[in-house]
């Protein structure tokens, strides 16, 4: 077997596993209908909204995110783009808040610190608690959801946002 024939059996399961499932919610459900829709170059869906293209695999979870979440004053944001220093923003985060305390020596232990919205917390349940998944105070919030997609709550309240910008040709090398 070629390494094409092995290629296009991995992109052939990735799409079978994105087979739209109903949302269950009826408003959703019309949002849905009314967005561009496209597919992406592995055959998944992809919706335009507010400006930016979002995979159907979390968009749910995006619109779930901004319609539910409240942020707290103290919560600290840590928005980024996927592979752009996130893991080391957690972790010099977490230090200077903890003020060296205890700090987590992997990248593991800061994944179960610090959860990504879209990807662990709102793709699982639409309103998931958030007071037991957070054991630290305040919440560090990790998301690689863009600015429009941020809830009403986060942009009223005083939180801190925290965002890393990292030259794009340097994110790609990264992938």
């Amino acid at each position: 077997m070629d390494t094409t024939e092995m290629i296009s059996e991995d992109i052939v399961s990735i799409v079978s596993q994105d087979k739209e499932e109903p949302w269950g919610d009826d408003e959703f459900e019309e949002l849905v209908k009314t967005l561009p829709k496209e597919k992406n170059w592995y055959g998944t869906h992809l919706y335009f909204y507010q400006g930016f293209w979002c995979p159907s695999s979390v968009f749910r979870a995006m619109i779930s995110f901004k319609k539910h979440f409240h942020a707290l004053d103290s919560d600290i944001f840590l928005p980024s783009i996927p592979k752009s220093g996130t893991t080391w923003l957690k972790a010099l985060t977490f230090s200077i808040n903890s003020q060296w305390k205890k700090i987590p020596c992997s990248a593991q232990d800061l994944t179960n610190l610090f959860h990504s919205f879209e990807y662990d917390l709102y793709l699982k349940n639409p309103c998931p608690d958030l007071e037991n998944s957070y054991p630290y105070q305040p919440r560090i919030v990790s998301t690689h959801a863009p600015f429009a997609f941020l809830p009403p709550s986060l942009k009223d309240s005083n939180s801190k946002i925290v965002y890393i910008c990292r030259n794009p040709m340097d994110l790609f090398i990264s992938l």
